[in-house]
């Protein structure tokens, strides 16, 4: 039994490892890649990064504000603590992808909050960040889709690369219905739902639906907060670019951040957005007129914050000890 529970953990997080270490072994294999990312560390400025910290903890507090009023149920400081080991958790906890947020609803639940409510806020919480961060998705897309024309010599591939990427895409979520709509249909699914765990799913999936419907009507509130809360990190980027004594326009800030974001977002099976989140932001400094070791130290920059706030992980084993000690003493 032990060595098949084993052999699951090590399946579900193998194909991330693989990927990664592929990505990994594919920079360290190319010389020009290696020199760039050399070029980046020596243009970071440990002031920049302290500098940059309170603007993220204003985004955090923004975050948590959207926690509320998606009613999770619990204080604005234990859903801070929460906030805050969630956000960790997401930037350290790499495996497998999506972990983060699993410890997020921990945290909530040994916070106080009640495990299905937990579950749903983080759903509607991750629904809340995509919608918000589309207007940034539009900006980057809008600035590599103009450099991908107006440098056409400089980048001939990008535009139909690009468009390629997009239109893949697109397709994952239609061609995931029919799919998902195909089973539904099917005789496996038919006797599935007559089992007991399928009845129990039913049950479960009936009053997680109640859940969503109760917390969902603060949802534009958190789009709006999550909004606000993703400019911090455009003002994080220029914040930084001017301590590297780089003359660095708000709005080209905002376009590089968006596009590393955004990299990082839309290949979210790549564990922790790792080489894409670069990738991003190289693509849309060149854009921006930015040399490409600059913008890989703003993006390096951002990952460095993410290692400073990741100390809120610690917080994870002192809440679990806390509430196993409670239900001793209970």
């Amino acid at each position: 039994m032990t060595e098949t529970r084993s052999s699951r953990r090590w399946s579900a997080i193998l194909p991330s490892v693989l990927l990664l270490a592929g990505l990994l072994g594919m920079v360290a294999a190319n010389s020009g890649l290696r020199h760039m990312f050399a070029q980046a560390v020596a243009t970071i400025d440990p002031l920049a990064v302290l500098a940059i910290l309170p603007v993220q903890f204003v985004a955090i507090l923004l975050c948590t504000a959207a926690q509320q009023a998606l009613k999770v149920g619990i204080p604005f400081r234990s859903s801070l603590i929460a906030r805050l080991v969630r956000d960790a958790a997401h930037s350290l906890l790499l495996f497998p992808p999506g972990l983060g947020d699993v410890v997020g609803a921990r945290a909530v639940v040994l916070l106080g909050g009640r495990g299905r409510a937990a579950v749903a806020l983080r759903a509607l919480d991750i629904i809340a960040e995509v919608i918000a961060e589309l207007p940034y998705m539009g900006l980057a897309a809008y600035v590599l889709y103009h450099w991908g024309h107006w440098g056409e010599q400089a980048a001939p591939t990008a535009p139909s690369s690009g468009a390629s990427l997009w239109w893949g895409l697109l397709a994952v979520p239609p061609l995931a219905y029919v799919g998902w709509r195909i089973w539904r249909g099917s005789a496996h699914h038919r006797r599935f739902i007559q089992t007991r765990t399928g009845r129990r799913l039913r049950a479960e999936i009936h009053l997680m639906r109640r859940e969503l419907a109760r917390q969902r009507t603060g949802l534009p509130l958190a789009i709006i907060l999550h909004f606000f809360a993703w400019s911090m990190s455009g003002v994080q980027v220029y914040i930084a670019a001017h301590i590297f004594g780089m003359n660095l326009s708000l709005f080209a800030a905002f376009a590089i951040e968006s596009a590393a974001t955004a990299a990082r977002m839309i290949l979210f099976f790549v564990p922790g957005g790792l080489v894409m989140q670069e990738a991003g932001a190289v693509l849309a400094g060149t854009a921006m007129g930015v040399a490409a070791p600059q913008a890989l130290a703003l993006s390096l920059i951002l990952r460095l914050r993410e290692l400073a706030f990741g100390l809120s992980l610690l917080m994870w084993p002192v809440l679990e000890y806390r509430a196993r000690r409670e239900r001793s003493e209970g």
